[in-house]
């Protein structure tokens, strides 16, 4: 990795414009040269949270990748139109495999829209 910030972001407008195989591609896509170990983990976490994004909340979803060369970090977020009260957050088996794959994760909850994010950590 260089030094430097990229951000890409993915727009799903409703829940038939773009099925999760077409949100793989566009991934992969943009992982196109990644180490083949880096491809798998941040398509495990980006599917647990695109998924956790359909069963819990509504469209438009918004997930965005930010790398941060400098670190080499990259945060993984997906942003949902929230569909019910904010409540408190428990842990589910999918978020459980998130936890434990990222160097940190997190629930951002807004009036209408909740954003579940997790940054990884790339060694050399």
């Amino acid at each position: 990795m260089t030094a430097g910030h990229d951000t890409v972001v993915l727009v799903v407008q409703d829940e038939d414009s773009t099925p999760p195989d077409e949100v793989g591609r566009w991934l992969h896509d943009h992982l196109e040269g990644w180490p083949a170990f880096d491809v798998l983990l941040v398509g495990l976490v980006v599917g647990e949270l695109y998924d956790n994004a359909r069963r819990h909340g509504s469209p438009p979803y918004v997930l965005e990748l930010v790398l941060d060369r400098w670190r080499q970090a990259l945060v993984v977020s997906v942003r949902d139109r929230a569909v019910r009260p904010a409540a408190p957050w428990r842990s589910s088996a999918g978020l459980s495999l998130v936890a434990g794959l990222s160097e940190r994760w997190g629930v951002l909850t807004q009036a209408s829209f909740t954003t579940v994010w997790a940054e990884l950590v790339f060694a050399d």
